[in-house]
C-alpha cells in the first residue's frame, strides 16, 4: 500500500471526487429514508452516470450512495416506525419507542454515530484483513449457510421474550410465505392459490412496507393522538449521545461493528441478517433484556453499527475473490466489470491506486456522514410537527409508489395492503410482525441451503443428517441456536420463580389476554389449513420444506389456541380484560377501505388523478384539527403530487403507475 500513498491523496484531495462523495451520502441518505427506495435501487440507477467518469470517481460516488442510503433507512425506522431499507427492521425495535417518549433527536444523533462507528470499523476490515477474511467465508458452504440462517431466525425467541412460541409461530407464518411462487427445487408454480402473477412470489420490500409501514398507518389513524409523537428539542443532546455511546455502549458498538463485518463477508446474508444478530446479542448480554423495546439506546446502537458495517464486509470477498456479499456489492462489482477491471490479487497491485482510493473514500465518507446527517436530521424532526393524520395519508401515498418501483407490478401494491393489514391483526393479537419480516428475509435462504444439503447427501450415499453435522462451524453454530431458544426459557424461569408468590404469568412464554390468544391460535391454524391443501402434487424438496413448516405452525398454533381458552375459561366472570389503548376503529375501517378503493382505481384513473382524489379526501373527512381543513387538504395534496412527481418520475427516473384514462 505504501506504493500508492500519493496518488491516493491526490484523488482523495480532487474537488470532483470530494462533491461525489458529499453529494453520493446526501442523495443515498434521502433514498434510504424513503420507503421502498433500496440501496441496491440507488446505486444501479447511478451506475450509467459512471460510465461518463474515469473509474475511481464512479466507485467513490456508488461507494457514497450505499454507505447514505443504508444509515437513511434509520431516519424513517425511528420516526414513523418504517424501515427505509431491510436492513433497518431491528432500529424500529427501539427507534420507534424513543421517537414515541420525546426523545426523536437521541434516536437520530444516536443512529448517525452508531451508523459513521460501524461503518468505519467495517473499513478497518477490508483494510488491513481482506483476503485472511475472504478466505474465511469461502468455508461457508450449504450446511454452515443453513445454520447460520437458523441462528439469525433462532433470535425470534429472545426478541419475542415473554411470547416466545407466538414469536416462533410468526416467524414460521413468514418462512412459509416466503415459500410462494416458483418452486425452485423443481420450477412448478407453489402456494399461488390458483392467482397467476404469484408465481412472481412474495417481494420482500412491499411486504415490509406492508408490515410496518402499512399496519403502522392504520395504528396511527386509530390512536387518538394528534401529532406522531411529543417532540421535545434537546439542545444538548448530541454531548448526551457521544457520552453515552463512549460509556455503556461502546462495547455494544465494537460487538455489533464485528458481527456486521463477518456477516457481510458472507453471500446473500445482508445487513438485515446482521442487525437482528447483533441486536440479539446485545438483548442477550443485557443485565436487563426486558428494557428492550421501549426505547432504549443500545438497541438503536447494536443495528446501526451492524447493518453499516456490513458494506465494508461486502466488498471484501467482491474485491478479492469478485464474490459479492451483498446485492448492493454485485451492482458495484458490475460497475467494476464495464470498466474493465477484473477483482483479485491484481487489483491491489496492478490498479492499487484505485482499490485503495475506494476503501479510504469510504473513511471519509463516513465521517462526512456526520455532519450531513445532523443537518438533515434538522429537517427531519419537522414531521412530527405535521398533525398525525396528514403523516399517515402521506405514508400510504409513499408506500404505494414504493413498492410499484421495486418490480413496475401492481400486484405489489396489493402485497403492501394485505400484509398491512395482516400486520395490524397481528400487532392486535400479539404476534410479532418484526418475527414474520425476519422469516420471510430468511426462508429463501434456509430453502435454498437446505435443498443444498438434501443434493449433498444424495451425492455422497450419506444420510441428510450426516451432512448437516460434519461441518465443524456447522456445529458451532447449531451451539448458538440452541443457546438462542434456552436463554428466554431460563429467563422465564427466574422470572416465574420470583414471582411464584404472585397471579399465574402464563405457560411458555404466551401469556397475554385470552381472547389474543385464542384469535392467534385461530388465525395460525387457518393459515395452515389453506396452505395445505395447495400441496397438491409437489414433490421433493419443494414440498417437504414446506411441509415441515406447517406441521411446526399446526402444533405450536394449536397449544396457543388450547392456552387461550383455558385462559378464557379461568376469567371467565371476572372483570374484562384491557388489551391497550383505545382504538377509533371507524377511522381504521375508513382508511382501509379507502386504501383498497385506491388501489383499485390506480389502473383506471392513473395514478396521480386518484391520488390526488385519495389524499384530498381523506385530509378532509380525517381531519381532527379545528382550523383550514380545506386549505390543509389542497396543500397536502400538492405536497405530496409534487414530491413525488419531482422526485421520483424526474429525478430517479422511476415509473408511476399508468390508467386507461391517464
Amino acid at each position: 500500500m505504501n506504493d500508492f500513498i500519493l496518488p491516493v491523496l491526490a484523488n482523495l484531495c480532487d474537488p470532483l471526487n470530494i462533491f461525489l462523495m458529499v453529494a453520493g451520502l446526501a442523495g443515498g441518505i434521502i433514498i434510504g429514508a424513503l420507503p421502498g427506495l433500496t440501496a441496491t435501487m440507488g446505486v444501479a440507477l447511478m451506475v450509467p452516470v459512471t460510465f461518463a467518469m474515469d473509474a475511481t470517481s464512479g466507485l467513490i460516488m456508488l461507494g457514497a450512495i450505499y454507505a447514505g442510503a443504508i444509515y437513511g433507512g434509520s431516519n424513517a425506522a425511528c420516526l414513523i416506525c418504517t424501515p427505509g431499507t431491510p436492513s433497518s427492521v431491528a432500529t424500529t425495535f427501539d427507534g420507534w419507542p424513543m421517537c414515541q417518549s420525546g426523545r426523536a433527536d437521541k434516536a437520530l444523533i444516536t443512529s448517525l454515530l452508531s451508523s459513521s462507528f460501524g461503518g468505519t470499523v467495517g473499513n478497518v476490515f477490508l483494510l488491513c484483513l481482506a483476503a485472511p477474511l475472504a478466505r474465511f467465508a469461502l468455508k461457508f458452504g450449504g450446511p454452515e449457510s443453513f445454520w447460520l440462517c437458523l441462528f439469525g431466525l433462532s433470535t425470534i425467541a429472545v426478541m419475542s421474550s415473554g411470547n416466545m412460541l407466538k414469536g416462533l409461530v410468526s416467524g414460521a407464518i413468514g418462512m412459509l410465505v416466503a415459500t410462494v411462487g416458483l418452486d425452485p427445487h423443481a420450477a412448478l408454480p407453489r402456494f399461488t392459490f390458483e392467482y397467476y402473477p404469484l408465481i412472481q412470489g412474495v417481494e420482500v420490500i412491499p411486504a415490509m412496507i406492508g408490515l410496518f409501514s402499512f399496519s403502522q398507518v392504520l395504528y396511527l389513524i386509530g390512536s387518538y393522538k394528534p401529532f406522531i409523537a411529543t417532540y421535545n428539542p434537546n439542545k444538548g443532546a448530541f454531548g448526551q449521545v457521544v457520552r453515552e455511546l463512549a460509556g455503556k455502549c461502546k462495547v455494544v458498538l465494537l460487538r455489533s461493528s464485528v458481527i456486521g463485518t463477518l456477516v457481510g463477508m458472507l453471500p446473500g446474508a445482508g445487513g438485515e441478517i446482521a442487525a437482528i444478530i447483533a441486536y440479539n446479542e446485545t438483548k442477550r448480554w443485557d443485565r436487563n433484556p426486558d428494557r428492550f423495546g421501549t426505547g432504549v439506546i443500545e438497541g438503536v446502537a447494536s443495528s446501526e453499527s451492524s447493518n453499516n458495517a456490513v458494506i465494508g464486509g461486502s466488498l471484501i470477498p467482491m474485491l478479492t475473490l469478485g464474490i459479492p456479499g451483498s446485492a448492493v456489492a454485485a451492482v458495484i462489482l458490475g460497475a467494476l466489470l464495464a470498466k474493465g477491471i477484473q477483482p483479485g490479487f491484481k487489483v491491489f497491485t496492478v490498479t492499487g491506486d484505485l482499490a485503495y482510493t475506494f476503501i479510504m473514500s469510504q473513511f471519509v465518507v463516513n465521517l462526512l456522514m456526520i455532519p450531513i446527517g445532523l443537518l438533515l436530521i434538522k429537517l427531519l424532526v419537522r414531521l412530527l410537527s405535521i398533525r398525525l393524520t396528514f403523516v399517515a395519508i402521506g405514508i400510504v401515498m409513499l408506500s404505494v409508489i414504493g413498492s410499484y418501483a421495486i418490480r413496475n407490478s401492481m400486484l405489489d401494491i396489493w402485497i403492501v395492503l394485505i400484509f398491512g393489514l395482516l400486520g395490524y391483526f397481528c400487532n392486535r393479537v400479539k404476534l410479532d410482525t418484526g418475527a414474520m419480516a425476519l422469516g420471510i428475509i430468511l426462508g429463501p435462504m434456509i430453502e435454498e441451503n437446505f435443498g443444498k444439503c438434501v443434493g449433498l447427501s444424495k451425492a455422497s450415499g450419506g444420510s441428510v443428517i450426516q451432512v448437516f453435522l460434519e461441518s465443524p462451524i456447522a456445529l458451532l453454530l447449531i451451539g448458538f441456536t440452541l443457546l438462542s431458544l434456552v436463554t428466554p426459557l431460563l429467563l422465564d424461569w427466574k422470572r416465574k420463580r420470583a414471582a411464584a408468590e404472585g397471579q399465574d404469568t402464563g405457560a411458555a412464554g404466551v401469556g397475554v389476554s385470552g381472547a389474543a390468544n385464542v384469535a392467534a391460535g385461530i388465525f395460525s391454524l387457518a393459515v395452515s389449513a389453506a396452505f395445505y391443501t395447495q400441496l397438491g402434487e409437489l414433490e421433493g424438496v419443494g414440498k417437504s420444506y414446506p411441509l415441515l413448516i406447517l406441521c411446526f405452525i399446526t402444533l405450536v398454533g394449536g397449544y396457543v389456541l388450547l392456552h387461550g381458552l383455558n385462559q378464557r375459561c379461568k376469567s371467565a366472570g371476572g372483570a374484562p380484560q384491557n388489551d391497550g389503548e383505545p382504538v377509533a376503529y371507524r377511522r381504521v375501517a375508513f382508511i382501509a377501505a379507502a386504501s383498497v378503493v385506491y388501489v383499485v382505481l390506480i389502473p383506471i384513473l392513473g395514478f396521480y388523478a386518484v391520488s390526488a382524489v385519495f389524499l384530498f379526501g381523506s385530509a378532509m373527512l380525517l381531519n381532527d384539527s379545528q382550523t383550514s381543513p380545506f386549505r390543509a387538504a389542497c396543500l397536502l395534496t400538492v405536497i405530496m403530487c409534487t414530491v413525488v412527481w419531482a422526485g421520483f418520475a424526474k429525478l430517479l427516473n422511476i415509473p408511476t403507475p399508468e390508467g386507461l384514462l391517464f
